[in-house]
């Protein structure tokens, strides 16, 4: 079948790329558009054909007009701001003058939609509109993804980097950077950023190296949002999980104020949409400030965000070729961090300061052309100053402190400071990133063939002006094996892609075929147009929907629809993978306070994986629409799999020493760099060396490597029952059952094994180094299934609405996975008899333990040796085998939980809304004995309220 449609679409675009075309008679469609209860005409309202792509706004006299529109069958949109969408999808066949009166938005209206809505074609994806978003109550665009099927409700949160969740259990952070979040047209980038907290610190909040922060990304002036949770358009790249479309507010609107409370989180906006004259545009502004602590009773772990958008809009050429220009400024101030409490003793603290400014122009021209029907282009800068700060108490336990500040191999004397002091670490990013996309379209009908075709061509550049690492040297946090970087010595990363897509829709009698089929060109690093010093992928995407019922052909269905779609995705590694910073190991040679100290310094000046590549994402799926009278409903089963996620890998290696002997007190030993450490003899006034042995320990360095994996099967489902006018009530049921299985996979690793060796009456602790082939070869499962029943009542005589959420989680499971096909994982008797050993670890319980065994070794010479069965012979090498305790592999299922949110709205007058909501205000919260730790825990979060207070003036 699938073979079949293949050829079907070859056919269809060869028909259309034929040299001579049968000329078409277009069509004019024009139009007035007005307010519903003043009849006074809308300016600047937005129209658009959405299949077409192709778009217009109402002159100041609220009138627009289409000159040159191909018969067909199209979707056609008016939106305007604060005032609910007009949206028909009908046949236009000849010229028509359309008379559209629009409602502001209104809870008096006799419909309001809350939900998330299906899309009709293309990707599988889910759209939700500005009054779902206000109903939400957000405080960020990870409050309003909660509406997506199979996400679970949760309280706002601020207190961390929000990361996004699509198809999955919990948030991985390659998922996460696998999630394009894409704002009027622009993709917002963190790929530059390399605010990477020191190893030993890790308090600084940071999302280097994964997705997007959801929380700089205000709510307030959003449209709508768009997730495609399915196989997105070849237009859209770097990307593997899904994409977020962000479409923000443009056109005339009246003064918009809202405060906005819950325990931890307060909020204040304000905004307008000044309407210029002489039909000059549009501008669009707005301001907001948000401020959260994560504790209440202790106010010192504070993100706080001030962001502000000017966005002027215009549309040129409006009665022929209409070209709507877009421009826009978005600056965003935010902090992040734990500040100093008067009441502890310690001053520590740390932060996170980030000032972002994002500017965007967006070119949208609609032409008459055989050969074109309409061109774009977009063009984005983002550049952001952040500055993270880290003090933090160092306290020697032992003693005096002491400092390495060598940044070459070698010996060094090197100084001793005091006991305790305070390290302060300084973070200067400067991440940048300039995006830039040309596309042009072609509609073209020929019978039973409707084809719209998408090429285009792209560019991206991501780097980072910043300082970098910035510390005293003498005052260093402890062990961070680092000296302060720059980051103006890492290369910027560029990406250059083609993209080509054809929409074709096939009309079989009263049936129709749409296909859209797509191809991707990335190329990573390109050093021309097809050649690169990184790499060059292929993404091929297909999305097929076959419409076999509709109001043509039967009484019953308005839609019934199948689906199926398979899609290729990549997504590049960022700055921060590409480019990790050297590695400075120190080992103390010579101890001798207060007069001397020496340190041997190795520096791993290159710990880049030039192997790195892409992550690679495969998904398939399938589904159902349908609609019967006003009951819709969808069915999604989906499987993915995702492949060389990026993960850090420690590799062990030996450094060469000097060991000085101990030497009596009070002998004043002074070091002579490149010969050694003397002494004065006191008896013959002459200088002694120290003596030494040569030595060597195992010290380690960090490598990202294309290791992780990720596996997620599932079934979407939704279900809107409409609404039933008898009780002003509508009901909706949407859920999932979602599979998420993680491992690791190609990564061997290195582990450091100690063991104790004797000489006489001294012992003294050796070590040596093992491969194993993998992480254990397990990997970790997780399965949900949950169903949310919204039930939604609304009156409009009272201008009030009210929805209750039961959220179900039939149960949720996770275990580990073994994969015996590739790994071994021994039981006890196993293990004895494969080694043929029956006394090996004859004190251990059978059932205790897995046992896992190296696959080569290493000493001191970094001469890697395989591992035989005669090896584990020796007890020196059992020492180097794994042990996974048992009890961790068994399933932990956990029954069924109830969580029951309440959110209502209420229309004060024309100009005041009052909005409240509660989560789980029943207070269920369960004890749970988990099976395998024998632990008691909480289930579900604790009841949580928020309200605001929206006007306008």
């Amino acid at each position: 079948m699938l073979k079949k449609l293949y050829i079907l679409f070859l056919i269809s675009f060869a028909v259309f790329t034929a040299p001579v075309a049968l000329a078409q008679n277009n069509i004019k469609i024009s139009g007035k558009i007005t307010d519903a209860v003043t009849n006074e005409p809308l300016m600047y309202a937005n129209v658009a054909f959405v299949e077409l792509a192709i778009g217009t706004t109402s002159n100041e006299n609220g009138e627009f007009t289409f000159v040159s529109i191909p018969p067909g069958t199209y979707t056609f949109s008016v939106t305007y701001i604060g005032y609910t969408e007009y949206s028909i999808t009908a046949d236009f066949t000849k010229d028509v003058d359309l008379k559209i009166k629009l409602r502001q938005q209104s809870l008096g209206l006799k419909e309001v939609t809350v939900t998330a809505e299906n899309s009709k074609t293309g990707a599988t994806s889910s759209k939700i509109k500005s009054e779902a978003i206000s109903h939400v109550q957000a405080s960020s665009i990870k409050d309003v993804l909660q509406l997506i099927p199979g996400n679970i409700s949760e309280n706002p949160d601020l207190s961390e980097p929000g990361k996004i969740s699509i198809r999955e259990i919990g948030t991985d952070i390659n998922s996460a950077l696998g999630t394009a979040v894409i704002i009027d047209n622009i993709p917002v980038s963190n790929d530059g950023n390399m605010q990477q907290s020191i190893e030993s610190l890790n308090d600084m909040s940071s999302n280097s190296g994964t997705g997007v922060d959801l929380r700089s990304i205000p709510v307030e002036n959003i449209e709508s949002i768009t997730v495609d949770v399915g196989i997105p358009s070849a237009e859209h790249g770097n990307l593997t999980s899904g994409a977020v479309h962000i479409k923000t507010k443009a056109g005339g609107s009246p003064y918009n104020a809202k405060l906005k409370a819950d325990p931890h989180t307060k909020e204040a906006y304000l905004g307008k949409g000044y309407l210029l004259k002489n039909n000059k545009g549009v501008i669009n502004v707005d301001l907001g400030y948000t401020q959260s602590y994560n504790k209440l009773v202790e106010q010192t772990d504070l993100y706080k965000r001030i962001n502000t958008t000017a966005k002027y809009s215009k549309t040129f050429f409006r009665n022929r070729s209409p070209l709507q220009m877009e421009l826009k400024l978005d600056f965003v101030n935010s902090l992040d961090g734990q500040k100093w409490d008067p009441d502890m003793i310690l001053e520590e603290e740390n932060y996170s300061k980030d000032q972002e400014i994002r500017t965007n122009l967006s070119v949208n021209w609609t032409l008459d052309k055989t050969y074109i029907t309409n061109l774009s282009f977009d063009f984005g800068y983002e550049k952001t100053w952040q500055d993270g700060y880290e003090k933090t108490w160092e306290q020697s336990s032992s003693g005096p402190s002491f400092f390495t500040t060598a940044t070459e191999d070698g010996e060094y004397e090197i100084s001793y400071g005091p006991s305790s002091y305070y390290s302060e670490v300084n973070y200067d990013g400067r991440p940048f990133n300039i995006y830039s996309k040309l596309k042009a379209k072609l509609l073209k009908k020929m019978g039973v063939f409707s084809n719209n075709v998408l090429i285009g061509a792209e560019w991206r550049t991501t780097g980072n002006n910043g300082q970098g690492r910035i510390f005293d040297v003498e005052r260093p946090p402890s062990g961070a094996g680092t000296r302060p970087r720059p980051f103006t010595d890492i290369p910027s990363l560029n990406q250059f892609s083609l993209f080509a897509e054809d929409k074709v829709l096939v009309e079989l009698g009263t049936t129709e075929l749409n296909i859209m089929a797509g191809i991707r060109m990335d190329n990573i690093q390109p050093d021309g147009l097809f050649t690169t010093s990184g790499s060059i992928g292929l993404d091929p995407r297909i999305n097929i929907q076959y419409e076999i019922l509709n109001r043509k052909n039967n009484t019953l269905f308005r839609n019934l629809s199948l689906r199926a779609g398979y899609g290729q995705t990549t997504k590049a590694p960022t700055l921060a993978h590409l480019y990790p910073d050297k590695k400075y190991n120190d080992v103390e040679s010579f101890n001798y306070y207060p007069d001397l100290i020496v340190y041997t310094t190795d520096v791993v000046e290159d710990t880049k994986n030039y192997d790195l590549k892409p992550s690679t994402g495969n998904k398939y799926e399938t589904g159902i629409d349908f609609q019967i009278d006003k009951i819709s409903g969808r069915v999604t089963f989906f499987y993915e799999k995702y492949e060389g996620g990026f993960d850090l890998d420690q590799i062990y290696y030996p450094i060469a020493y000097r060991d000085y002997n101990t030497i009596d007190a009070g002998l004043h030993p002074y070091y002579v760099p490149g010969d050694g450490i003397y002494y004065t003899d006191e008896s013959t006034g002459e200088a002694q060396a120290v003596g030494y042995e040569e030595d060597v320990t195992f010290r380690t360095y960090s490598v990202y490597r294309n290791a992780s994996q990720r596996i997620k099967k599932g079934i979407e489902y939704s279900l809107n029952i409409g609404t039933i006018q008898a009780i002003r009530t509508s009901f909706n049921i949407a859920g999932a059952w979602f599979y998420t299985e993680s491992f690791t996979d190609g990564a061997p690793y290195w582990e450091r094994v100690y063991y104790t060796t004797y000489s006489g009456n001294t012992s003294s602790q050796e070590s040596f180094a093992v491969k194993f082939a993998d992480e254990h070869g397990y990997g970790n499962v997780a399965e949900r299934l949950n169903t949310n029943f919204s039930i939604i009542n609304h009156i409009p005589e009272l201008k009030l609405l009210i929805s209750l959420n039961t959220q179900v989680i039939w149960f949720e499971k996770d275990r580990r996975k073994l994969y015996p096909g590739k790994f071994k994982l021994y039981s006890l008797s196993q293990l004895r008899d494969y080694l043929g050993n029956p006394d090996l670890f004859i004190n251990e319980d059978e059932e205790e333990d897995y046992y896992f065994l190296p696959e080569s070794y290493k000493f001191y010479d970094n001469v890697e040796h395989e591992y035989t069965i005669a090896d584990f012979q020796d007890q020196l090498h059992q020492t180097a085998i794994e042990k996974l305790s048992k009890f961790r592999f068994g399933e932990e299922t956990m029954p069924v939980l109830l969580k029951c949110d309440i959110k209502i709205s209420k229309d004060i007058g024309d100009r005041f809304k009052l909005s409240f909501y509660a989560n789980n205000f029943l207070n269920i919260r369960p004890w749970y004995l988990t099976s395998r730790e024998g632990r008691y825990r909480r289930r579900n979060q604790v009841p949580y309220f928020g309200a605001d207070v929206k006007m306008q003036f």
